[in-house]
């Protein structure tokens, strides 16, 4: 597969900047770090107003003309030449990546999943990597999020939705880890239906699995991160991640939520605040404190396993917390 068949000059341009994808590990001390979420926001908007306009204006530019045409101090404009002069190691751990089925996507091609771009914008990963069936992440998935450690009511509570969701032909989207997420998951897949997986950790070992490579042949599941294909586990990750799930789903689950700590907690109260889709929460008597306290800053009730309607939702929505509008992407998707 040749880069361009996933990549723009931009998109190429926005992995080089803002992933340390092709740096050897552990990185040398010398080599610059790639640019974070918030401080890519910002030289986006610096490059979109420049005589440059587009990321993939920048490469072959000297530091030089970097830090004239972008008004940025020297050691900015020297740190984004040299992680722009990777592009031929990148180049060749991009074909070996493809080589090994998985692919790449950044925020300004056309392969970035549309419902991603536009529900999270300006919070949507920069880059996103992947493997199996890129067309589910533009489908029509609800996800389901909760404990690690989930009670039997919950579990049955999750399999029961998943199965509800595969029913109307909805896929499910989660974190893959242990518990709720694995569990609803698989109810979708035993069911017959597909699956996204947003991982935290190893998206190649995870694919290593035979009954994963099969699936993934298959086309019922897709698997994708906003981190390096190698990168191990942490709970920073984890909770960075769980943005990618809300992007993704039409409307969100929550079975089971600790209060005021936790992944769960903490994705639903920002999912909650940003508005990206309607969070319900299971209200059953056995349902946690962080359940209902969920409520309380906005998540909509759900005491029956079942994929509410759209009539549905909009009884239940109007203690919902007001949508809260964000910056849109600063370039034209995939003009490049």
């Amino acid at each position: 597969m040749n880069t361009h068949d996933l990549l723009s000059d931009d998109g190429l341009a926005m992995l080089l900047l803002c992933s340390a994808f092709g740096t050897a590990s552990p990185a040398p001390p010398d080599v610059p770090g790639p640019f974070t979420l918030s401080e890519w926001n910002q030289l986006a908007r610096k490059i979109h107003a420049s005589s440059l306009q587009r990321p993939g204006a920048l490469a072959g530019q000297s530091a030089v003309a970097l830090a004239r045409d972008l008004r940025l101090a020297p050691d900015e404009a020297e740190r984004i030449a040299r992680l722009l002069g990777r592009s031929g190691r990148v180049a060749i751990e991009l074909d070996s990546l493809f080589s090994r089925g998985l692919w790449v996507s950044t925020r300004v091609d056309k392969s970035y999943p549309t419902r991603l771009r536009e529900t999270l914008k300006h919070q949507a990963p920069t880059v996103i990597f992947g493997a199996g069936e890129r067309t589910l992440l533009s489908g029509r998935n609800v996800a389901v999020v909760g404990s690690r450690n989930i009670d039997p009511a919950g579990a049955a509570f999750a399999q029961e939705f998943a199965r509800e969701a595969v029913s109307e032909g909805l896929a499910i989207v989660s974190g893959g880890a242990r518990g709720t997420d694995l569990l609803a998951m698989n109810a979708a897949l035993d069911a017959g239906g597909k699956s996204v997986g947003v991982l935290a950790d190893s998206l190649e070992r995870t694919i290593r699995t035979p009954e994963m490579r099969q699936l993934l042949l298959d086309r019922r599941v897709v698997l994708v991160t906003p981190y390096a294909p190698t990168a191990g586990f942490s709970v920073g990750l984890a909770m960075g991640r769980n943005k990618v799930i809300y992007g993704l789903a039409e409307l969100a689950l929550v079975v089971s939520s600790e209060h005021e700590k936790g992944g769960t907690w903490a994705g639903a109260v920002e999912a909650l605040k940003a508005a990206w889709c309607p969070v319900l929460v299971r209200t059953s008597d056995d349902a946690p404190q962080g359940n209902r306290e969920l409520l309380k800053r906005g998540a909509l009730p759900l005491a029956k396993p079942h994929v509410p309607t759209v009539g549905e939702l909009a009884a239940s929505q109007s203690t919902a917390v007001p949508f809260a509008p964000v910056a849109q992407e600063l370039f034209a998707v995939g003009e490049t």
